[in-house]
């Protein structure tokens, strides 16, 4: 990653920390990584819409159990499929306090699972 992906990469994670006030959005303990929803291949991975913050890295804690559980973490819209045509800002996900959409100025609107189409 060169400095200006990663400055640009950096200032994404704090607008993430900042809009979950630095809690895991699926248990509330202290986050300590940031979870891609869609991957970081694609056009702009790094916005807002994309991003959540959780305790663990992958493999521990609640970052390693959406990695851990994908089907699941598909259907509470912690992970979005890369191919089709949902996208993070038009796929709700289950925080801990409910289901909210996020947007890519920094903010997320209360909403309603999404219902899965056949």
């Amino acid at each position: 990653m060169n400095r200006r992906s990663r400055a640009y990469y950096d200032r994404q994670r704090r607008r993430a920390w900042e809009r979950d006030k630095g809690r895991c959005i699926v248990c509330g303990r202290t986050a300590e990584s940031v979870h891609h929803r869609q991957g970081r291949s694609g056009p702009d991975p790094h916005r807002d819409a994309n991003l959540l913050t959780v305790c663990g890295d992958g493999v521990r804690g609640c970052h390693g159990e959406i990695h851990a559980q994908p089907s699941a973490s598909y259907a509470y819209g912690r992970m979005v499929p890369r191919l089709g045509i949902r996208t993070p800002e038009a796929t709700p996900v289950l925080t801990r306090s409910g289901w909210v959409l996020l947007d890519n100025n920094g903010g997320s609107t209360a909403t309603t699972p999404m219902k899965e189409t056949a």
